[in-house]
């Protein structure tokens, strides 16, 4: 009878320690999705708290230890991390395929600000183009032929392009990798197809984490750095929308990654993987070298180790040839970006502002706890950690992420300053390294709980850490900017049911108007305040039907720069308005050549509900590999804007 009980009451408790693990990873599940609303026969089944999982996984533990006794217990929490650590390649697969279905399905999947309106559009061009003709990434505006201003081609020039040599041509001022992604994707699937390159690369992003940790530390650290990658909330905010830090990074990631294998043909897979990160994100060209050398390092200086780094660098300098043969094409110099001369951007003046923000954009967006990377070196050293290669190479692998992450972020030191935290983006391709060794340290203090309970204190803190960096992302907007971003769709839509030769006065939407709509585009910061009236006028006089579409923030600017003109005082009442409080409202006025009642046309446009995040639109502000400005300035080399998330028309492609 006794052991019949004995039996039963072990039985329970086990089934207890199952259902705790299963908790834990419900936690994790919903930390990474926000939770669910399920509806049912009338029933509403709503779990969005990821405490409640949490608290009971907690109290399923104490429940299972107290039917299990100590003894009993302790050896079945040694069979579950055991078990666990066999299977932590799937549950990293799992979460990360969460990860990528989140993001893709809660993302901006829109042609909206200079960002995601210039790669697409280019990624367009690559199709027509066949992928390698870039004779043919060459477009027309023939609004150029029809007026005479000032700055010549660049008001005739939408955001995410720049003027070519030719009158009435512009070529795509971004680089090239991500939208031959895009294109290659469209080709493979389809239009939507393209808006999963990014969710994608998140998620092998999750996964490449995983791998980087388990050979510098051990299964433990392997699932940490999977739930510190896979809840980045900067990861996160750029994951949500066509944008190229994201696939920069997995491609980078993935490079380190095969150099850690050790083989010259891993080797040649790196400089492929780094090949096409530097092509997405051109400033990587600058750190190839020094990544070389430090895998040369890794193996101890030996001659066959140099064999690997320069099969490693080959590919790299065959994509920065084909690289400087595209800028010589598009912009007539090699040393020409599509953001303009890289010299003006970087300054040493730049340097304390950046090193006054980098740091706390470092805390905000990933918690104090990226400091733990520094230890990573000394735990690998000490044997904290079960490390899968030598620990002397594992140790040499830890510093050199540390080294490029501070040789990545002393490059921006240089680079013009910025004031929004979305901007320690910049640093994304280095993350998944310095995350993977802050996974490390956590690790090692985790080892020295005792072996039976490591698993559950390995699955608890991955789960705090994923389900805090989700929580954040989510808190800043990560999972709204589809919302937000409607209002490109509302004002593309409403320009379809107008005439084909109907002419926008447009900066942030004059990207996405030409990608929906080829339509003819008027950039007013381009335009001198003492011409608009003429160009208005002579539009008119011509047969255009004259627009001005504005997002609120932008027609304050506009009404100030362009005060005292004919066309100020004919913003009054807008023909269409989509949007509206607390999100961004965009406006269009009609401005001359037809009437309000004819350019009322059928459209459709949902309200829009997501929450505004701030930016700042204070000066010309540039990034590199991305495109899009802020407040209008009046030299030639820089003037765009695009507040909602990545400012800067002209920075260098670097």
């Amino acid at each position: 009878m006794n052991d019949l009980r004995h039996t039963t009451t072990r039985s329970i408790g086990v089934v207890l320690l199952w259902l705790c693990a299963l908790t834990t990873l419900v936690a994790a599940v919903m930390a990474a999705t926000g939770g669910f609303t399920y509806e049912f026969a009338g029933l509403r089944l709503s779990m969005h708290a990821v405490t409640r999982p949490i608290v009971a996984a907690l109290a399923l533990g104490v429940c299972s230890i107290s039917a299990l006794g100590a003894a009993d217990a302790l050896d079945e929490f040694d069979r579950l991390q055991t078990k666990l650590s066999r299977r932590g390649l799937p549950i990293a697969i799992a979460f990360a395929a969460v990860i990528g279905v989140a993001t893709f399905a809660a993302g901006a999947q829109i042609a909206g600000g200079a960002d995601s309106s210039g790669y697409l559009s280019q990624a367009k061009l690559w199709r027509a183009a066949n992928l390698w003709d870039i004779r043919r990434l060459q477009s027309t505006t023939p609004l150029a032929h029809e007026l005479t201003l000032t700055n010549r081609q660049y008001p005739f020039t939408p955001l995410g392009y720049r003027p070519a040599s030719a009158p009435g041509v512009i070529v795509p001022g971004y680089p090239p990798g991500l939208p031959l992604q895009f294109a290659i994707a469209q080709l493979a699937g389809g239009d939507r197809a393209q808006f999963a390159v990014v969710p994608l690369s998140a998620a092998g992003l999750v996964i490449v984490a995983f791998l980087i940790g388990r050979r510098l530390g051990g299964a433990d650290a392997a699932l940490i750095a999977a739930a510190a990658v896979g809840g980045s909330p900067i990861l996160l905010y750029q994951a949500a929308q066509p944008m190229s830090d994201v696939p920069a990074a997995f491609w980078w990631s993935l490079a380190i990654l095969c150099l850690m294998q050790g083989s010259r043909a891993f080797a040649a897979a790196a400089g492929v993987a780094a090949a096409i990160a530097c092509a997405v994100r051109p400033n990587l060209f600058v750190m190839a070298p020094l990544i070389a050398l430090l895998a040369w390092w890794w193996n101890g200086w030996r001659r066959s180790a140099l064999i690997e780094a320069a099969c490693f660098a080959v590919p790299i300098a065959v994509a920065a040839a084909a690289f400087a043969v595209l800028q010589q094409t598009l912009y007539g110099a090699a040393s020409t970006s599509g953001y303009g001369e890289i010299a003006s951007l970087f300054s040493a003046a730049h340097i304390w502002p950046n090193l006054v923000r980098y740091p706390r954009w470092a805390i905000f967006a990933q918690s104090g706890l990226i400091v733990l990377a520094i230890a990573a070196p000394l735990a690998i050293r000490r044997g904290w950690v079960a490390t899968a290669v030598d620990r002397v190479v594992a140790s040499r692998v830890a510093w050199s992420g540390v080294l490029f992450f501070g040789s990545l972020q002393a490059f921006y030191l240089l680079y013009i300053a910025f004031d929004d935290w979305v901007y320690f983006r910049f640093l994304l391709p280095a993350l998944p390294w310095v995350l993977a060794l802050e996974a490390v340290s956590i690790a090692a203090v985790c080892g020295r709980v005792p072996a039976a309970m490591r698993g559950l204190a390995v699955i608890l803190v991955a789960v705090l850490i994923a389900s805090w960096g989700v929580g954040r992302a989510r808190g800043l907007g990560a999972f709204r900017l589809q919302d937000s971003e409607q209002r490109y769709l509302g004002v593309a839509d409403f320009a379809r049911g107008l005439p084909p030769n109907a002419v926008f006065i447009s900066l942030q939407h004059s990207g996405s108007l030409a990608y929906y709509g080829q339509s003819a585009i008027l950039r007013w910061d381009w335009l001198e305040p003492d011409e608009i009236d003429r160009a208005v006028a002579e539009l008119a006089r011509q047969g255009h039907p004259v627009f001005a579409v504005l997002d609120d923030w932008e027609e304050t600017q506009f009404r100030s720069r362009f005060a005292g003109t004919h066309t100020v005082d004919a913003l009054r009442t807008p023909v269409f308005e989509t949007g509206g409080p607390p999100a961004i409202t965009a406006r269009v006025f009609a401005l001359g050549g037809t009437t309000t009642d004819a350019a009322a046309a059928p459209v459709s446009s949902r309200p829009l509900l997501a929450l505004r995040i701030q930016r700042t639109p204070a000066g010309p502000i540039h990034e590199p590999g991305s495109a899009s400005c802020c407040l209008p300035r009046r030299d030639a080399a820089t003037r765009s804007c695009d507040v909602r998330h990545s400012p800067s028309r002209c920075a260098p492609g670097t």
